[in-house]
């Protein structure tokens, strides 16, 4: 498959109107920093260059910002019953299907010809989610969202999930917008990929759109620093401190630049802390946890944080803190004459305080978000927002559709999608109304604990494994796909009972963080989450209650395996034994033979009394507050 660029990047060069391209390279020791920053500054000077500038000053300059992020690889239209929440956002029912990068593209070019200066920015994780992922890798979200005109974009966790060398084939050959991500650093230079990987992602950005020049630094996620192929779980990326990172390249950019943006993967809640305690940044355009923040957060500075810094005259250098403070590396900075400089803590400069503008635009390609501000002074003084529903009124834009549709040709002929396995009579959901076990979730584990070969005593999987619910209908090999996007296989291991006593307690402890919802969903044993007290009680394994001294045969699946989502008891185990069977085949197998779902285990039992049956929540996880 071949693909050649030049009108994308035509009309890239042009909408920009001038925009700079800067790297300075990430900040790979600290011994290297103030070198770097001074060879980064002269190439910043000349990058903000310009022998016609605008006057900008005193004037109120307007600039729009689409922004996306977590599309997961929806980029072709899908089926979906929106939420409440979605509904009241905009996406209404009825109006499927939903989604879809060609209609997302439509909207970014309709409402960029309707403003003056815009960008196009995308917080990350636009892989893994669908089947056209599993077949090409990336490849067609690469090529789809270039072709539709996006600028930039914040490297997510599960770019990673093909592994480090699928990164860097994808978005070299294909990519034609920036990746962005200042915190991550490869451990191991000696690495083929860790080069390119420099080269390729960068840790900040300059836009220059007709005078008014935008810093955009970018932050990948940390808590799942994980590659799904590798046999370790470890990709082998060494990341860097959040708070220091952004307020390292907050302060680089903050006096050559009128607005300093923040692009990032990190987190709602790792979003507010950064806004409270950054010094100089004016916006903050985050993703990971598919939400929607309408109307933006508006965040004061916390006048009483501090960040470490080399000196306390200087800007603040990314530094290694231990338990005492500051590491006392004598590497780190250097004067002219080689002593080394003081340390300190940095204190914001009056100039530089601000409120911080937050915002989040949902996921899986359900809206595009709009949102105009008015920047006087290199400041924000006033903003809109609008988010823009993806359905099926919206129409295609006729590029992008172009570059999909030989993907969604090869795709249906290798897959066979339209291929019915069973019927629901409802929606399938993957989460339960009580926060313990849900339809979906018991669903799953039992297909993989009744899978042959595999027949244990029970069964764990991960919530968050579970992507999307079963709409009412005939359930078809494309949903399963949308279900179980990864390719997680079955994998088994012996458990002393003092073990499974322990992995309850850690999923409950992980649960009580989330609002007391389960982040397992199990098969064969039974729990009450205590999210008080962060302990698992009641547990009983096929009806018998737990025997610390007693071995138990479990499966779950390769992900939490290796230590996945915290996992760790998992991780040390040494009797694991990974079978290879997809999860996603096992629940096919385990789907043909039940005409119709949800369904009791006794025929002869009406569904509104039943207690125990085929996606049916059966109590196995109560929660407890």
């Amino acid at each position: 498959m071949t693909w050649t660029t030049p009108a994308a990047t035509r009309a890239r060069i042009a909408r920009t109107r001038g925009a700079c391209y800067l790297s300075p390279g990430p900040v790979r020791n600290s011994r290297l920093s103030i070198a770097l920053g001074l060879l980064a500054s002269l190439s910043l000077g000349s990058c903000l260059y310009d022998s016609n500038p605008p006057d900008l000053t005193g004037q109120d300059v307007r600039l729009t910002i689409l922004h996306t992020s977590d599309v997961h690889s929806r980029i072709l239209p899908y089926d979906h019953d929106p939420l409440y929440t979605e509904q009241q956002l905009g996406l209404a029912q009825g109006r499927g299907p939903y989604g879809g990068v060609a209609k997302m593209a439509y909207i970014v070019k309709r409402e960029r010809e309707k403003a003056g200066r815009s960008l196009w920015l995308d917080s990350g994780d636009l892989f893994q989610g669908a089947p056209i992922f599993n077949i090409f890798g990336g490849e067609a979200e690469v090529r789809a969202m270039s072709m539709a005109g996006l600028d930039a974009m914040a490297l997510g966790n599960h770019e990673f999930d093909h592994g480090p060398e699928n990164v860097l084939e994808q978005f070299s050959s294909f990519g034609d917008f920036d990746l962005l991500a200042a915190n991550y650093e490869f451990e191991d230079d000696a690495k083929p990929f860790a080069t390119k990987f420099d080269i390729i992602v960068k840790p900040f950005v300059v836009y220059n759109v007709d005078g008014l020049k935008l810093g955009i630094i970018g932050m990948g996620n940390l808590s799942s620093m994980n590659s799904l192929e590798d046999g370790t779980n470890n990709i082998g990326v060494l990341p860097k401190e959040t708070l220091q990172t952004v307020q390292f390249y907050t302060n680089f950019l903050r006096d050559s630049v009128d607005l300093v943006v923040l692009l990032d993967h990190l987190g709602l809640t790792e979003d507010e802390v950064l806004a409270r305690n950054i010094c100089g940044l004016d916006l903050i355009l985050g993703g990971h946890h598919h939400i929607a923040l309408s109307p933006p957060k508006l965040i004061d500075y916390n006048p009483d944080a501090k960040y470490i810094s080399a000196r306390p005259d200087m800007d603040a250098e990314v530094v290694t803190v231990d338990s005492e403070g500051v590491d006392e590396d004598p590497e780190v900075g250097g004067e002219p004459d080689g002593t080394d400089p003081p340390r300190g803590i940095g204190e914001c400069k009056p100039e530089h305080r601000r409120q911080t503008l937050l915002a989040h635009p949902n996921a899986f390609a359900k809206f595009v978000s709009r949102l105009d501000i008015v920047v006087r002074d290199k400041r924000i003084v006033s903003h809109k927002f609008k988010l823009f529903p993806i359905d099926a009124t919206v129409p295609e834009d006729p590029e992008t559709r172009e570059v999909l549709q030989e993907y969604l040709n090869e795709m249906q002929q290798t897959l066979l999608l339209d291929r019915v396995i069973t019927t629901a009579t409802e929606p399938l959901r993957r989460f339960g109304n009580t926060g313990g076990d849900s339809m979906l979730g018991n669903l799953v584990a039992e297909a993989m604990q009744y899978r042959r070969y595999i027949e244990t005593e029970f069964c764990v999987t991960n919530s968050l494994g579970i992507r999307t619910d079963i709409l009412a209908g005939p359930i078809t090999y494309e949903q399963m796909y949308n279900v179980m996007p990864f390719e997680n296989t079955i994998t088994t291991m012996i458990l002393s009972g003092l073990e499974v006593q322990e992995l309850l307690d850690f999923a409950t402890r992980s649960s009580a963080e989330r609002g007391c919802n389960s982040q397992i969903q199990v098969s064969g044993i039974s729990f009450t989450m205590n999210c008080r007290t962060g302990k698992a009680e009641d547990i009983h394994v096929n009806g018998e209650p737990l025997e610390p001294a007693r071995a138990y045969d479990m499966c779950t699946n390769d992900y939490m395996a290796w230590g996945g989502s915290g996992f760790r008891m998992l991780k040390r185990n040494t009797t694991k034994v990974n079978t290879g069977i997809p999860i996603r085949e096992a629940m096919i197998q385990y789907m043909r033979d039940i005409p119709q779902l949800p369904a009791c285990y006794d025929a002869n039992t009406p569904l509104d009394l039943c207690k125990a049956g085929y996606a049916v929540p059966d109590g196995r996880i109560v929660t407890k507050y």
